[in-house]
């Protein structure tokens, strides 16, 4: 029941969160099996039918090997059957980004979204960006691995560099966002910056990050809401269904091309926005 080997090629309406730290003792996500199925029953109270499970990987802090984590995976696969929760739990990990990343994927030292070696979630230091990251992308392209960064809007020096987020899109880099990001948990200037990646296509998959049961929750519904004001309802829902069922299958997602990033074109989406909360920019 929770376990899905083959998931639907075909579109399914069925919301996938491709980024979750819900495995228990790994990180600091999940601390125990108890908080994991609490957080299982609150994803799938709010619609989501899959979770990627991705704890941290960070060489030397968060260890997390591919073994370690399909070794949990597999215990949380029979806790969720045992507990009769319908939910599907697929491997990965959040992958800080290390000078042979490419290296230790392709001896599966460390995971990929659901095992399939073809799409990477990475992470950046949280102070700094590396200056050589086209090459990096670059290298991991080379290796057929897609990378696909998560949660770059919160990042500082991106919110302050919006342009290289677009180069690296043109290259064929994924964007992840955080739900949490467009209910402005993370703040307004967090908000905006989401909004504006949104509103040009540098944005392709909305997922929790989720920690725990009370600040970064498994809830993704209220996250998909605000997607839905910003882009509409078949770009929003693309962004949980679609796009992230195709990436754990090791498909090819299919994109709209990224929107240079202009001042004026960001107006209306930031205020059909801002409207869901009162507030009306000028």
């Amino acid at each position: 029941m929770t376990e899905d080997r083959n998931p639907p090629a075909e579109k399914t309406d069925r919301i996938l969160d491709l980024h979750n730290h819900i495995l228990p003792g790994l990180d600091d996500g999940a601390d125990d099996w108890p908080q994991s199925l609490a957080m299982a029953r609150l994803a799938v109270d709010d619609g989501v039918s899959g979770i990627v499970c991705t704890p941290h990987w960070i060489s030397g802090f968060y260890d997390n090997t591919a073994e370690m984590v399909l070794d949990r995976l597999e215990s949380f696969r029979r806790k969720l059957a045992e507990e009769r929760i319908p939910l599907s739990v697929y491997p990965g990990s959040e992958l800080r980004l290390d000078a042979d990343l490419a290296g230790k994927i392709k001896s599966r030292e460390v995971l990929t979204i659901n095992d399939t070696g073809r799409y990477a979630l990475i992470e950046f230091p949280d102070r700094f960006l590396p200056g050589n990251m086209d090459h990096v992308f670059w290298q991991l392209q080379s290796n057929e691995i897609t990378p696909v960064l998560s949660h770059p809007e919160r990042h500082g020096h991106l919110m302050r560099n919006a342009p290289l987020i677009y180069r690296w899109v043109e290259m064929g880099v994924l964007v992840q966002i955080t739900s949490a990001s467009l209910l402005g948990r993370f703040g307004s200037e967090v908000r905006r910056f989401s909004v504006l990646l949104m509103s040009h296509n540098l944005a392709h998959i909305l997922a929790t990050d989720a920690h725990g049961l009370h600040v970064r929750t498994p809830r993704l519904s209220d996250g998909l809401s605000a997607a839905v004001s910003i882009v509409g309802e078949e770009s929003a829902r693309r962004m949980v269904d679609e796009t992230p069922w195709s990436i754990i299958r090791g498909e090819p997602v299919r994109l709209p091309d990224p929107v240079p990033l202009r001042k004026a074109s960001v107006d209306s989406p930031l205020r059909r926005f801002f409207s869901l909360f009162g507030v009306h920019p000028h």
